[in-house]
């Protein structure tokens, strides 16, 4: 049997943080392996567990969700980390993946949806909401699109 999947939560909510450690310690195959309320607490934990996914809120006091991101993927690569929301915006779902993470869940998603997430992202696959995919695959057409006309341009 492979080992269960290793994941820190980080969020500034206590009960949130509760509800999501019952939720993920049902599953034979999660470890909760640490909490923490901001990121400064979660880099010192990442240090002492090194988990397979960090769970990690976006807005937080002190050292934000975005930095926190960023800094785990530098120091810590092998860690994919699951971005858990409020943010139904695609502009911060962008900014998430551009800072390294691996999947975004809307905190109003529910807990299969979190299930799913956490499992694809500890697989090495990027899981993005359903509802906000449309405005990524818009991305990428209209970058195809530029791509596209400019090469037309420098051929011509």
């Amino acid at each position: 049997m492979t080992h269960p999947i290793r994941v820190l939560l980080v969020d500034d909510h206590a009960l949130l943080r509760a509800g999501l450690r019952l939720l993920l310690e049902a599953e034979p195959d999660i470890e909760v392996v640490g909490e923490a309320e901001d990121g400064l607490t979660a880099l010192q934990l990442m240090e002492e567990h090194a988990p397979d996914v960090l769970v990690l809120d976006l807005t937080m006091p002190g050292l934000s969700g975005l930095e926190t991101l960023q800094t785990v993927r530098r120091r810590w690569p092998f860690c994919r980390v699951l971005v858990l929301t409020m943010h139904n915006d695609a502009g911060y779902l962008r900014r998430a993946l551009s800072s390294g993470a691996s999947g975004y869940v809307l905190k109003q998603a529910d807990d299969q949806e979190l299930l799913v997430a956490l499992r694809a992202v500890a697989r090495g696959q990027v899981y993005v909401p359903p509802a906000l995919a449309p405005a990524l695959l818009g991305d990428l057409i209209a970058h195809e699109g530029d791509e596209n006309a400019a090469a037309a341009a420098s051929a011509g």
